[in-house]
């Protein structure tokens, strides 16, 4: 499935939204030609299911990042001890 783009811009006189969301499922919303926001259809009976697993995928996400950031450069003991500071505040 190949994913959709549409520029912000767009939105305000688009009345074809709705119609290309259905046909498409997911949509990339772009500023300045840039991916901004991903438009998703949900229905009421799914949409806590798709808020929750886009939460964690993004979740999943950041903490593989974290992950590759920390084996590339491991933190020092005296970042480590800051962010253990900063949590506790």
């Amino acid at each position: 499935m190949s994913m959709e783009f549409m520029a912000v811009s767009e939105l305000k006189r688009s009345r074809t939204l709705w119609a290309r969301l259905a046909k498409s499922k997911e949509m990339v919303l772009t500023r300045d030609g840039k991916p901004g926001a991903l438009l998703v259809e949900v229905s009421g009976d799914n949409l806590e299911a798709v808020l929750g697993a886009v939460r964690r995928a993004l979740f999943s996400q950041a903490v593989s990042k974290a992950r590759r950031r920390a084996e590339e450069r491991p933190p020092t003991g005296e970042e480590l001890e800051r962010e253990i500071r900063a949590a506790r505040s």
